[in-house]
């Protein structure tokens, strides 16, 4: 109940936060009321639509927070051994396609016992699962901001180029986007942020003909011929289809810092320390 007392808070709906537990909006419902009832106070003003925090509520949710902090740390406490535990991953789309699943394989490895939950979703969706102790860590593209108590590890730099059928028309990156469709990632996904304020700065014009939310989607449609796209290339990064080749930009190269946001007083940072060590094995023994 506290948790998806904090989850409303955080994502400032009973629908959204609905969602995000995959929980129905009647049981959410039920769950704050249930709350309210044993408090005897009111948590949520429902005279506006969505229905907002009273000054009561707010309290409660910080000292909820706190209250899941500890929570979170008693059942990890004995694991610090390594001899079991269990560690949240978050993670972008476009680093599982990479180097990700090598390292999280490497820590299974080394931490037999280890069970380990993967979630996938966009950058700001992460964080705020990190902020409402849904997940450990997240593997995310560098976001522009880092909020308080959030701490930002750069891993890898990861180069950015252009995908394409083998047919397409246009001898380098930038007449391969000027003469072929464009096929945009997700405008909401820091890493589709990031490529276009690079393409401003290369005084590139792009017109995108699609959006796509996952980068299978986007290299299916570059294997059938209906447009070319930006996505992670190099050698940490999956082979694609033999009818798709990459495009490197040239001088100067086109990058994207990929790295693990973790907050401040995770109860697992053991275990988030180790998969950071994995990841930069995994990343920095692909460049020699």
């Amino acid at each position: 109940m506290i948790k998806t007392l904090v989850a409303i808070a955080d994502h400032r709906s009973f629908q959204a936060a609905a969602s995000v537990l995959q929980m129905s909006i009647s049981n959410v419902s039920l769950q704050v009321h249930a709350i309210e009832s044993h408090l005897g106070v009111r948590l949520f003003d429902r005279g506006f639509r969505p229905p907002r925090l009273t000054e009561a509520g707010v309290d409660f949710v910080k000292r909820s927070r706190e209250m899941l902090v500890v929570w979170d740390s008693l059942g990890n406490s004995i694991s610090q051994g390594g001899e079991f535990g269990t560690l949240k991953v978050g993670a972008v789309h476009t680093a599982v396609a990479g180097g990700v699943a090598v390292a999280l394989g490497r820590l299974r490895q080394h931490e037999p016992g280890l069970f380990i939950q993967l979630h996938t979703e966009l950058t700001l969706e992460l964080i705020r699962s990190l902020q409402n102790h849904s997940i450990d860590c997240a593997i995310v593209t560098e976001p522009s901001n880092i909020l308080a108590n959030i701490h930002f590890s750069p891993i890898a730099r990861e180069e950015l180029g252009v995908i394409a059928h083998v047919d397409c028309e246009g001898d380098n990156a930038l007449e391969v986007l000027r003469r072929n469709p464009y096929l945009r990632f997700n405008r909401h996904a820091t890493l589709s942020q990031h490529i276009e304020s690079e393409l401003k700065q290369r005084n590139v014009s792009i017109d995108p003909t699609m959006e796509i939310t996952t980068l299978d989607a986007v290299e299916s449609l570059v294997m059938n011929g209906l447009g070319v796209s930006i996505v992670p290339i190099g050698k940490h990064v999956r082979a694609l289809p033999n009818n798709v080749k990459s495009i490197s930009f040239g001088l100067p190269k086109m990058y994207r810092t990929l790295g693990l946001m973790v907050r401040a007083n995770c109860p697992r940072m053991h275990l988030v320390d180790r998969l950071i060590a994995e990841l930069k094995h995994v990343y920095y023994s692909s460049e020699n």
